[in-house]
């Protein structure tokens, strides 16, 4: 009987060894908190909003324009060369054009009063001279043309005064363009709007 038992238990395969249980050493739940932190973070900065003191922040980057006294395309060429030495492409461009749409804007409202000033000064004249023609009140013409005179010198100011801005805009434009063009600072949308109100160059 013992030596039934003894055969019995040579021939059973072995015994599987049993499994080792579980350990938790942390790491599966540092990983994922990482991840999920790292997640997060780039969330955040994706999520960057320009808001308008950034706008500020990039029109101030680079001199403003003096419109009294000689030009200072140079100083402002030179900004901006610097400014690209310690900047990315990216921002740079940025700034250029935070600089450039202010002004832009300021040229093209110009531009458009000066056509707008133009353009009723001759209507009027038009307009008065052919009442009095028709009307034949000497005292009323008298009136008008003197009415006429004040705003004809009223409109004068104002369209020499866009003039000089026009003028001044649009060269600084020009020799900062061509400036920084030379550092391979090339941009598409830097163009110059003319008098007219139409074109760019």
């Amino acid at each position: 009987m013992f030596l039934l038992a003894m055969a019995v238990a040579q021939n059973a395969p072995p015994a599987a060894p049993p499994a080792p249980e579980p350990t938790s050493t942390g790491t599966e739940q540092s990983l994922a908190a990482a991840a999920q932190t790292s997640k997060k973070h780039n969330i955040s900065q994706s999520r960057k909003v320009i808001t308008e003191d950034d706008m500020d922040a990039l029109r101030n980057a680079l001199p403003q324009i003096t419109m009294d006294g000689p030009e200072n395309s140079d100083e402002i060429s030179s900004a901006i060369i610097r400014y690209r030495q310690d900047h990315s492409a990216s921002e740079t461009e940025a700034a250029v054009r935070a600089w450039y749409d202010k002004y832009d804007e300021d040229l093209a409202a110009a531009i458009q009063q000066s056509l707008v000033v133009n353009s009723l000064r001759e209507e009027n004249a038009s307009n008065g001279y052919e009442l009095c023609r028709e009307s034949g009140d000497y005292q009323m013409c008298e009136k008008r043309r003197r009415a006429e005179y004040i705003g004809v010198r009223h409109d004068q100011a104002t369209l020499v005064k866009n003039n000089a801005l026009e003028v001044r805009i649009q060269h600084v434009f020009m020799r900062v363009r061509s400036d920084i063009m030379r550092s391979n600072l090339r941009y598409p949308w830097f163009k110059i709007r003319t008098t007219n109100g139409i074109d760019r160059y």
